[in-house]
């Protein structure tokens, strides 16, 4: 489903089997040992992330790529992101200017933030850094009191990351609400942050960044 957000647009989905799907014990198995991997454990928190801890796999994105790790093409959980990712990138126009149809993963990786941690505004993406094109966020783990996806109102693409989420006026914030099973896809170039987790319990999510190819 197409949200409007602002002047864009953003794609919300929620996998109705993300409960029972066949072979989610085996993701869920991956994405924990991803987590329990030293390299991991021993890296301080990406700088896009404020307060609490918050782990993450992006610095391995070209050894641990995720699709991959959790066999994407012989997966339900897999093939329905996507397809979820093919119809938000029409959804998003992508379809207009670029072969949907040809694509790569440019990064991809999993976060897990603990109690008191908040994601800092950012970009994936600006007229200057051109790819990835599209953001796609799968949410495995969300307790309640977790932390919100929130999309801001600033159209400054020379700013790549900006100040606190708090800096900006509320009207100026969207919240998409983060639940298990909830992929949100996204233009790379659209400014977001989260608000802050409150939960004892970790908040999991996947994050994929998609180019694709020029039309012929």
């Amino acid at each position: 489903m197409l949200l409007p957000v602002f002047n864009n647009g953003v794609c919300v989905f929620d996998f109705d089997r993300c409960d029972d799907f066949m072979g989610k014990k085996r993701v869920d198995k991956a994405i924990d040992k991803l987590f329990n991997l030293p390299e991991v454990l021993n890296q301080e928190n990406v700088p896009d992330a404020s307060g609490g801890r918050a782990l993450s796999t992006a610095h391995l994105h070209q050894t641990h790529s995720i699709p991959e790790l959790l066999n994407f093409k012989n997966n339900q959980l897999g093939d329905w992101i996507l397809r979820r990712i093919f119809e938000s990138a029409t959804l998003l126009g992508f379809n207009e200017t670029r072969d949907i149809k040809r694509f790569k993963y440019h990064r991809t990786w999993a976060n897990r933030m603990e109690k008191g941690c908040e994601a800092r505004p950012h970009r994936h993406a600006s007229d200057a850094w051109p790819t990835p094109h599209l953001v796609a966020i799968y949410y495995t783990q969300v307790p309640e009191l977790s932390a919100d996806l929130i999309f801001i109102d600033d159209d400054n693409l020379e700013l790549m990351n900006g100040p606190l989420l708090n800096d900006y006026p509320d009207c100026k914030q969207h919240k998409i609400e983060s639940k298990t099973g909830r992929l949100v896809c996204h233009d790379a170039r659209d400014l977001h942050a989260t608000n802050k987790h409150l939960s004892e319990l970790p908040r999991t999510c996947l994050i994929i960044e998609v180019g694709f190819a020029p039309l012929p």
